[in-house]
C-alpha cells in the first residue's frame, strides 16, 4: 500500500478526508451504493461534495459534483462552462448568451443567464472569475427546483457544479469550496462577507425552515431564520416588524420566541399589535413558557395593563375586560378567539359574550363546528353564539341600553346592525 501511495500519490479518499479537515467539514464514509462525500457549512449554506456515475451500462462516466441549496425567491439563474462544451444547452433552458465585459473571460467561457445585468454584476467579481478560471473542467449553474418532485421547499434552488472524472487535487477542491462561498454571498447578500443590516436579515428570516435529508442533510433552514430574528431585534429597525410578525405563529416555536423577543427589543408601538393575539395561543407546542414570553414582551412595550386584562378574563374575571378602554380591542378579541380551543375555552367564550364581541361570531362558529357541544367549552361557545346573534339583530336603542358605547361593536353603535355581522338568513331592520 505504501508503495502504491508513493507511486500514484494519496488516494482520492485520503485527499477528501484532508479536504474535510481543511474546510472544517465532515467526511461521510459512504457504502456499497453510496460514494463517500464531504460536507461543510459556509454561512447559511450546506455544501455537499460527492461523485455520481452516468451512462447506459456499457459506457459510463464518473462526475465530481458540488451542490449547495440556497434561498432564491427571485428565481435568478445562470450557467457557465468552458467554450466549446455543451453548446446550445443554455438556449434550451431559456437562457441567453451574455458577455460580461472581461475579454479573456468572455473568450474562455460561455455564460448564460436570465438577467443580464445581474449576471454581469456577478462576474464582475474578480474572486469569482479567478475561482472559475482555476477549474480545468467546469459546468456551473443554478438548478431550479419546482413544486413537482422536488425535495426542497418553495423558493429554494441549488448552486450546482459538475466536472468529468473524480477530482483528487486538494488545491482544486479547496478552491471550488471557496468559489461556492463567494458566489453564494454575492447572489444572496449582494457580495457582503458578513451582512449585518435589516434587509439582509429579513431575507434570511423569510427563507423556508425545516430540514431536507437525502443521503445526507442538504438543507437546514431553522438555524439561519432563528439567528436572523435575533439580529433584527438587536438592530432595532422598525422596518423588520412585518417580517417578524409573519413568523410569530410559525410551527418552529423557537423561531416564534425569537421573534417575540425581537419585537420587544425594537421597542416600537407597532410591535404591540401582532403580539396581543398570542396571549390566547392554545397550541400545545407553544406552551406556557411561550405565552409568558409574550406577556413579558408586552410589558416591556408598556402594555402591562393589557396583559393583566386578558389574563384575568381567561381566569374567569371579566371586570378589567369590560372596563378596558385601550386601543387593542381587536387583538384582545383575537386572543380570546384563539383561547377557545385551549384549557380556558369556557372563560374565553363567556368573555366574548360579556363584551358583546359580535365580530367574533365567525370564529365562534368555526370552533363550534369542530368541537360541537360535547363538553363544557363547546356548550359555552354555543351559548356565546346565541347571545351574540341575538345582540347582532337588535336595533341601536335596545343594544345601547345596557352597555357603555365604547365597549360595543361597530354594528351596535351604527343606526342599524352591520349586515356583515348578521347571522345567516337574518336581515337588517
Amino acid at each position: 500500500m505504501n508503495f502504491l501511495k508513493a507511486l500514484f500519490g494519496p488516494s482520492r479518499k485520503d485527499v477528501w478526508r484532508q479536504l474535510a479537515q481543511e474546510v472544517d467539514g465532515q467526511f461521510h464514509e459512504g457504502g456499497f451504493l453510496n460514494p463517500f462525500a464531504v460536507q461543510a457549512r459556509t454561512g447559511d449554506w450546506i455544501l455537499t461534495l460527492d461523485t455520481y456515475t452516468s451512462g447506459d451500462g456499457k459506457t459510463n462516466q464518473t462526475f465530481t459534483r458540488l451542490r449547495a441549496p440556497y434561498f432564491n425567491p427571485e428565481g435568478f439563474r445562470f450557467e457557465i462552462y468552458r467554450a466549446g462544451l455543451l453548446s446550445g444547452l443554455g438556449k434550451a433552458m431559456g437562457l441567453q448568451d451574455i458577455e460580461v465585459g472581461h475579454p479573456r473571460f468572455d473568450r474562455d467561457f460561455v455564460i448564460k443567464g436570465d438577467a443580464p445585468r445581474r449576471v454581469r454584476r456577478l462576474f464582475d467579481n474578480r474572486k469569482i472569475r479567478s475561482g472559475i478560471h482555476v477549474q480545468p473542467r467546469i459546468h456551473l449553474s443554478v438548478k431550479r427546483h419546482g413544486k413537482w418532485f422536488s425535495k426542497f421547499p418553495d423558493g429554494v434552488d441549488e448552486l450546482h457544479f459538475r466536472a468529468e472524472r473524480a477530482i483528487k487535487d486538494l488545491a482544486q477542491l479547496r478552491a471550488l469550496f471557496d468559489l461556492f462561498g463567494e458566489i453564494l454571498r454575492h447572489v444572496c447578500y449582494d457580495g457582503k462577507a458578513e451582512p449585518d443590516d435589516a434587509p439582509t436579515h429579513i431575507r434570511r428570516l423569510r427563507s423556508p425552515g425545516g430540514r431536507v435529508m437525502d443521503k445526507y442533510v442538504l438543507w437546514k433552514g431553522d438555524g439561519p431564520r432563528r439567528d436572523a430574528a435575533t439580529e433584527l431585534g438587536r438592530l432595532g429597525d422598525p422596518a423588520a416588524i412585518p417580517a417578524l410578525a409573519d413568523v410569530l405563529w410559525d410551527e418552529d416555536t423557537v423561531l416564534g420566541s425569537r421573534a417575540v423577543e425581537a419585537l420587544a427589543g425594537i421597542r416600537h408601538p407597532a410591535s404591540v399589535g401582532p403580539l396581543v393575539p398570542l396571549l390566547g395561543d392554545a397550541r400545545k407546542a407553544a406552551g406556557l413558557r411561550f405565552r409568558d414570553g409574550v406577556a413579558d414582551a408586552l410589558r416591556q412595550l408598556g402594555e402591562g395593563d393589557l396583559v393583566e386584562t386578558v389574563r384575568a378574563a381567561l381566569g374567569g374575571d371579566f371586570g378589567l375586560l369590560k372596563a378596558y378602554d385601550g386601543g387593542h380591542r381587536a387583538g384582545i378579541v383575537a386572543a380570546l378567539g384563539h383561547a377557545l380551543e385551549g384549557s380556558t375555552g369556557v372563560h374565553a367564550a363567556n368573555a366574548l359574550a360579556e363584551i358583546h364581541a359580535v365580530e367574533a361570531l365567525p370564529r365562534l362558529r368555526e370552533v363550534q363546528r369542530s368541537r360541537g357541544t360535547r363538553d363544557a367549552a363547546g356548550q359555552a361557545v354555543a351559548a356565546a353564539i346565541g347571545k351574540l346573534e341575538a345582540r347582532a339583530a337588535l336595533p341601536r336603542a335596545a343594544a345601547a341600553a345596557d352597555v357603555e358605547v365604547d365597549t360595543l361593536p361597530r354594528s351596535a353603535q351604527a343606526p342599524g346592525p352591520d349586515p356583515g355581522t348578521l347571522p345567516r338568513g337574518s336581515r337588517a331592520p
